[in-house]
């Protein structure tokens, strides 16, 4: 099983549209509304990296409202 955080910068007030959209998501672990440069971090857990870049890029990043993400893969 491979695992990432997905930190997760959005626009102003859309926070819980974005989480909300997120839960959608049938490998979002777990997903957290948190304070600081980013809104919110998200676990994946995919059966590969090939298919956790492809969550990464289009599923979460087409969320609208989200301006930045960065994704921090696991490997432990």
């Amino acid at each position: 099983m491979t695992k990432a955080f997905v930190l997760i910068h959005c626009e102003t007030g859309r926070e819980f549209y974005v989480y909300k959209k997120l839960q959608k998501i049938p490998e979002a672990a777990e997903i957290w509304v948190t304070y600081g440069p980013f809104d919110l971090l998200c676990k994946l857990e995919t059966t590969s990296e090939h298919y956790l870049k492809d969550i990464v890029i289009n599923d979460i990043r087409k969320i609208p409202h989200i301006k930045e993400t960065e994704t921090l893969l696991v490997y432990v």
